[in-house]
């Protein structure tokens, strides 16, 4: 009995074994068919990535481009804590006219990865904004370059509206995609804008959900993180789902297991640590006054940061140029979803800046 046992588990652990191979190998060779695809072949290209010491952290930051000496365009990614070194293939196109800085904020991505642990109350608006201005620092030295483009999407753009505004000697523009004003003015919005379209598209769920939680602003992390689901089941994006997720953390070449798992676990305890000082935080307090062009690209079905409450702030700035971008029926993350149009509008009214030329 005991060898008949012994051989049935033995054969268990080794059916586990020849899959967990299977897939390992389905892995890298996914990872594989994407570098050949993300592989650049111009004589002037730059691809590479490191750590880089950003005050008491190593920080993870990424630079590709077809022509390294194409204007450089910092990414200051959203979630927090979503590091979007892992959608590297989503501005492949934008590799072509633009030196793309991809860099992984403390608590996200690889630069959690490296530290393992996100840290009890390590994260603050303040802190990464200061680090945001070190890695344009960095990253102009690094490339030879004077100034930089940055575009910051969502929570990323509470970051850039400070970096901007306190360096604007660093950046010939700033690109704000969902901008992020005050959650007391854009929480409501959204909540409202989230009950039409459950109405129009008739999700009897999601409508009970949405009325039974009630209108921000919410008290607790807990109940937000309901409306986000809600909001996330009557939105327009497309990109990204869990699968998409899933498949950047997996194949995503340079990243390894670890950084998948690190993803995952950035977005979670980075939404814990900052939940608070986000619901409290207002730009306008910032001043109206700024040195830099600045762009607003934004979604006229975005949930998350509403048109309004954005068209509202843009109309309250002063700048030696500003513009509203508004795409009709696009939502909160077309810089994912759809970065070709989003790369059409930088080529045409943003990258001239960088030339030395006038806006559009």
């Amino acid at each position: 009995m005991i060898i008949i046992v012994g051989g049935i588990v033995g054969a268990i652990l080794g059916s586990i074994a020849i899959l967990l191979v299977t897939v390992l190998l389905c892995r890298a060779l996914c990872q594989l068919r994407q570098r050949r695809a993300l592989r650049l072949r111009t004589a002037n290209k730059i691809a590479e990535g490191r750590y880089v010491q950003i005050g008491a952290l190593a920080q993870w930051v990424q630079i590709r481009g077809e022509n390294r000496d194409n204007p450089a365009l910092l990414v200051v990614h959203g979630g927090p804590g979503i590091a979007f070194s892992a959608f590297t293939a989503r501005f492949r196109s934008w590799e072509r006219d633009f030196t793309i800085v991809q860099w992984d904020q403390p608590g996200a991505g690889k630069t959690l990865s490296r530290r393992r642990r996100p840290g009890a109350g390590g994260l603050t608006i303040e802190g990464m904004a200061q680090d945001g201005i070190e890695v344009a620092e960095w990253s102009l030295q690094w490339l030879n370059q004077r100034k930089l483009i940055l575009f910051a999407m969502s929570w990323g753009t509470i970051l850039g509206t400070i970096m901007v505004k306190r360096r604007p000697d660093l950046f010939w523009a700033y690109v704000g995609a969902g901008q992020f004003v005050n959650a007391a003015r854009s929480e409501p919005l959204g909540y409202d804008l989230a009950l039409e379209r459950a109405q129009q598209l008739g999700d009897v769920k999601t409508l009970k959900v949405l009325q039974t939680i009630g209108r921000p602003p919410y008290a607790d992390q807990k109940t937000a993180a309901v409306e986000r689901q809600a909001l996330g089941k009557v939105g327009v994006e497309t990109f990204p789902t869990l699968r998409d997720l899933l498949h950047a953390t997996l194949f995503t070449p340079g990243y390894t297991l670890r950084d998948g798992v690190a993803f995952f676990r950035g977005a979670q305890a980075s939404i814990a640590q900052l939940f608070k000082p986000m619901m409290t935080y207002d730009a306008r307090e910032l001043g109206t006054t700024f040195e830099v062009p600045l762009y607003f690209f934004q979604g006229s079905l975005d949930l998350h940061t509403p048109a309004e409450a954005v068209q509202e702030y843009a109309a309250s700035l002063q700048a030696p140029h500003k513009e509203l971008v508004l795409w009709e029926n696009e939502g909160h993350l077309p810089v994912l979803s759809n970065p070709t149009m989003v790369l059409k509008e930088l080529v045409v009214r943003v990258r001239p800046l960088a030339a030395g030329g006038p806006p559009r």
